[in-house]
């Protein structure tokens, strides 16, 4: 569990250092030092040019705010008409960035013009020499506290400008001024004097951000091709499933037909065993010359619903016919039991198939039979369209 619970903090840790990445910067700068003392003459033999060098890590928290830390090294010198100074100093802060171009609207371009403000702490030896004898008259540090240095707290306030050489690299030029604390002396000249001093400064700032496009998305070409593949794959195997899946439809509903007719038969069946037809007598069937005119020789009418006479089915039309029987008795028993209207129901022999049917309504209009034909369907699902 302790081994889990580790590299899953590991691991969020990682995470975020990786998205973190995309916002650190890099800066790289030499300094210019500007000090603002009584000893303010560069005129001694052995000046020195008032120099610096500083090195931070910045983070981006927006496109107009930057948080950085900075570390700067630099020396400064002066003389006036009967003293010079040197001094060392050594020094960290951390400040604020803030590109107030933004203050004016949306910005397009990466030209950045910063306002700066921050806090620091460092430390500086300071000596004042006689010009004349080159001798030193004090030091700050005094030698007899035992310590090289003294501390020195301040605040930061300045302004840069930041202009881009590419997506990741800047040139920055700029001034940031030292208000100090507790040691007012920068040239060992007088205890009570407020000095301060600043760095003029020219670098680089080096932008820790991926190249990759962010409105695109990288992918592993091997394991884009392997996706591809078990796509295609699963496409071919939804086709052929989609048709066996058709096909299985086909014959289910194929299956139901079957089953519905078998269940028609049944029925039948099962009626004809309840109900045997009983025959006393021979009778024969009716001949053509019965028929009336307009009625077809192959098909000549027996008996209306409900009554064995003969009847004439009339001039030739559309007929629904429900069911046929290999007797007269049998279609005759079908109309009795029939749930459908039974007022025109007739039978009629249908000589060249040696059959009797039944018809549940004519009609001279196709439509019509249609419509009769569907009523008859919600009972007898087999039921047909026969003009006669």
């Amino acid at each position: 569990m302790k081994k889990v619970t580790f590299l899953s903090i590991f691991g969020l840790l990682l995470s975020t250092g990786l998205m973190a990445q995309e916002k650190i910067s890099i800066n790289l700068e030499f300094g210019l030092g500007v000090p603002f003392v009584e000893l303010n003459n560069n005129s001694f033999t052995g000046y020195k040019p008032n120099l610096g060098i500083s090195g931070g890590i910045g983070y981006q928290f927006d496109k107009a705010s930057r948080l950085r830390g900075d570390v700067v090294a630099g020396q400064f010198n002066g003389n006036n008409s009967t003293y010079y100074f040197q001094s060392q100093s050594y020094e960290g802060s951390l400040s604020y960035e803030y590109n107030i171009l933004h203050l004016f609207g949306p910005v397009s371009s990466n030209f950045k013009l910063n306002g700066r403000i921050g806090v620091g702490a460092g430390v500086m030896n300071s000596n004042l020499y006689d010009l004349t004898t080159r001798t030193r008259i004090r030091e700050v540090p005094n030698v007899n506290t035992g310590n090289s240095y003294s501390l020195q707290t301040f605040v930061l306030a300045g302004a840069n400008a930041g202009i881009p050489v590419s997506d990741k690299i800047d040139i920055n030029i700029g001034y940031a001024h030292r208000i100090l604390w507790f040691q007012p002396w920068v040239d060992a000249y007088d205890p009570n004097s407020f000095d301060t001093y600043g760095y003029f400064t020219a670098g680089l700032t080096f932008f820790l951000k991926s190249d990759r496009d962010k409105s695109k998305i990288e992918v592993d070409p091997k394991k884009f091709d392997a996706l591809k593949m078990k796509a295609d794959s699963s496409d071919a195997f939804a086709a052929q499933a989609s048709r066996s899946n058709e096909k299985v439809a086909r014959l289910e509903m194929s299956n139901q037909e079957k089953d519905m007719q078998l269940a028609m038969l049944r029925s039948e069946v099962d009626s004809l065993k309840a109900n045997p037809v009983v025959v006393t007598k021979e009778v024969s069937k009716p001949s053509s010359s019965g028929s009336s005119a307009g009625t077809p020789a192959a098909s000549v009418p027996v008996s209306s619903g409900g009554d064995a006479s003969s009847a004439d089915l009339g001039p030739v039309q559309y007929r629904v016919v429900v069911v046929s029987s290999p007797t007269q008795a049998g279609a005759q028993r079908f109309i009795e039991r029939s749930k459908l209207d039974k007022s025109e129901m007739k039978i009629a022999y249908i000589e060249r198939l040696d059959t009797y049917r039944v018809v549940y309504k004519s009609s001279s209009n196709i439509d019509d039979a249609k419509a009769a034909r569907a009523e008859a369907r919600k009972y007898y699902t087999d039921a047909w369209i026969v003009k006669f």
